[in-house]
């Protein structure tokens, strides 16, 4: 039988076992990975700014009391009303034609200029604009015909 010698930390205590190949598989290399997984993923958040504190605090969903703001997951509803609506907006831009999903998508959703989408398509910027007004009308009609309330601005 093959055994395996594990080093376990915690805090300043540090115990060595010898475990068999199929304890360690079966246990301690998962935990292994999750710990290494919550140790990349405190790194990167301290790279993006946060601290050692609101990590834990994000991580023990207490992030309220340590002053930043909920970054509670989201919930089963919140998630299946998100597909729904992603679900209704990719029927919108499946309504458009194949140039108007283009400019849609540019737009809008890489927010490129309407100068630049012009420049791109070399055609004047005013016919773009157009385009664009007739875009977002089809979208408002296609959105109120599917209950949805639209701001005509």
């Amino acid at each position: 039988m093959f055994f395996r010698k594990i080093t376990v930390k915690s805090g300043d205590e540090e115990f060595t076992l010898e475990v068999t190949e199929e304890e360690y598989l079966k246990y301690y290399r998962p935990w292994w990975q999750q710990k290494k997984h919550e140790q990349r993923n405190r790194e990167a958040m301290e790279q993006n700014g946060y601290t050692e504190e609101s990590y834990e605090a994000w991580r023990d969903n207490a992030s309220e009391e340590v002053g930043i703001p909920d970054m509670e997951l989201p919930g089963v509803d919140e998630l299946v009303e998100k597909k729904l609506l992603l679900g209704v907006l990719a029927d919108a831009m499946d309504s458009l034609l194949p140039e108007e999903r283009e400019l849609a998508m540019k737009v809008f959703g890489e927010e490129m200029s309407l100068a630049d989408y012009a420049d791109m398509k070399k055609q004047n910027p005013r016919t773009i604009s157009d385009h664009k007004r007739r875009i977002l009308s089809k979208l408002r009609k296609f959105f109120s015909e599917h209950g949805f309330e639209v701001d005509s601005r």
